[in-house]
C-alpha cells in the first residue's frame, strides 16, 4: 500500500511542477492541497486498518475497516474546508483536477501492482 502512495507523491510532484511552469504558482500550490487532502487520510485510514494482527477476529477486522474509513471521510471534509477558508488564491481546477487524478493513479497502481489480477 505504502508503494502507490510513495508512486502519488511522485506523481503529485511532477503535477505540481508542470502547473507551476505553464499557470503558476497558486495553481501549483493548489495541487499540493489537493495531494495532502488526498493523502493524509488515505495514509491514516491504511495505517489504522491493515495493522490486524492474525489472532483478531475477523469481526474486529471488519469494524476497524469501518471506524477507519469514516475517520477518513471525516478528515477528507475537514481539510477540503480547511483548504477552502485558508488558501487564498485557491484554484478549484487545480484542486479538484489533482484529487480527481490521485484516485484515479491509486485505482490504476492497484491492479497494475496486484499479480494476481492480471492472471485472471
Amino acid at each position: 500500500m505504502y508503494r502507490i502512495y510513495l508512486m502519488q507523491v511522485v506523481f503529485v510532484g511532477l503535477i505540481s511542477v508542470v502547473l507551476w511552469l505553464f499557470y503558476g504558482q497558486t495553481a501549483a500550490l493548489s495541487s499540493l492541497a489537493a495531494a495532502a487532502i488526498y493523502l493524509i487520510p488515505n495514509i491514516y485510514f491504511a495505517s489504522r486498518a491493515l495493522k490486524h494482527r492474525n489472532d483478531d477476529s475477523a469481526r474486529h477486522v471488519l469494524a476497524q475497516l469501518y471506524v477507519s474509513e469514516i475517520w477518513k471521510m471525516g478528515m477528507t471534509a475537514l481539510l477540503f474546508a480547511a483548504v477552502f477558508m485558508l488558501v487564498r488564491p485557491l484554484s478549484p481546477f487545480s484542486l479538484f483536477g489533482t484529487y480527481i487524478l490521485l484516485h484515479l493513479t491509486g485505482w490504476v497502481a492497484q491492479v497494475m501492482l496486484n499479480n494476481r489480477f492480471q492472471k485472471l
